[in-house]
């Protein structure tokens, strides 16, 4: 592990202790690394421990839960998920120590695909359950470039870093052309007026949640910043260079009003989202 990584003592000694195990699900070439919170130095108490292995090969789910038991006596609760044929991804999930550890395992041909699409300005969304709106294929390589290699026997996480390492032209122009066009859709639209009229609160809701979602595509696109996913999403807006003035705040402001809903509130909310969506075509235009 890199020196410049400094872990608390529990988290340092939880990875040591879990590093035999990882190496044991796999069964083809792989590499392991830190992710999550404490990879990018945002941990706090309620923080996990994001481990990632990558191989084209793992062990099946109960497989991994026996090892996973049978390991260390100080872990429990073990549940398992995915390992689909063929395998695209899985995870180990379980308890040590009052610490939860969640085992993210990735097929890396996939990963290098997600690189390769980015290159060549391929923006493709999955949805599913355990992302609010949904996982695309760039999160991937925002979560290669934030990760701490821990163990790379064959050389395949530095070959991603290094290729990660320059955000890929061809990506950021399809992201601000495609979300930018999406983001513009509803602002103007009569049915969303007229939603704002009837105090459609659910139906507005969720317009205003989409083109905030565009919105936060673009910029972080604009800024050659990989999109990191929903998670602690505020925290990295704030760090972006480049966006409209106090536009994380505007941001909450839209999404949580803290007020009850009334025709006036939907219709202010409507015209702010509109100046955001202006807002950030000039930053698009400009930047051109």
């Amino acid at each position: 592990m890199p020196d410049a990584l400094s872990l608390p003592a529990d988290i340092q000694s939880a990875i040591d202790l879990l590093l035999p195990l990882l190496r044991r699900f796999a069964r083809s070439a792989y590499g392991i690394a830190l992710g999550g919170a404490h990879a990018k130095g945002m941990a706090d108490p309620a923080s996990d421990i994001d481990l990632y292995l990558f191989a084209n090969v793992v062990l099946p789910n109960d497989l991994r839960a026996t090892l996973a038991a049978e390991h260390d006596p100080r872990i429990h609760d073990v549940y398992t998920w995915g390992g689909q044929a063929p395998f695209e991804q899985a995870g180990t999930d379980f308890m040590l120590e009052g610490i939860k550890v969640e085992i993210w395992l990735r097929a890396a041909h996939l990963v290098t695909d997600a690189i390769n699409e980015a290159e060549a300005g391929v923006v493709n969304r999955e949805f599913v359950t355990w992302t609010t709106t949904g996982f695309y294929n760039h999160c991937a390589l925002a979560d290669i470039q934030a990760m701490v290699v821990l163990e790379d026997p064959n050389g395949l996480l530095a070959a991603w870093k290094r290729r990660v390492a320059t955000y890929p032209d061809n990506l950021r122009s399809a992201i601000i052309a495609q979300h930018l066009a999406a983001a513009r859709f509803w602002p103007h639209n009569f049915h969303y007026a007229t939603a704002v009229e009837r105090c459609d609160l659910i139906y507005t809701t969720g317009i205003v949640q989409q083109v905030l979602h565009n919105l936060i595509q673009v910029l972080f696109a604009l800024n050659r910043v990989y999109f990191p996913g929903d998670k602690k999403l505020a925290q990295a807006l704030r760090k972006l260079p480049s966006t409209p003035d106090r536009f994380a705040e505007r941001v909450e402001a839209l999404m949580f009003p803290a007020q009850p809903a009334t025709v006036a509130l939907l219709r202010a909310q409507r015209e702010e989202l509109q100046r955001l969506v202006r807002e950030v075509g000039e930053m698009v235009a400009a930047d051109d």
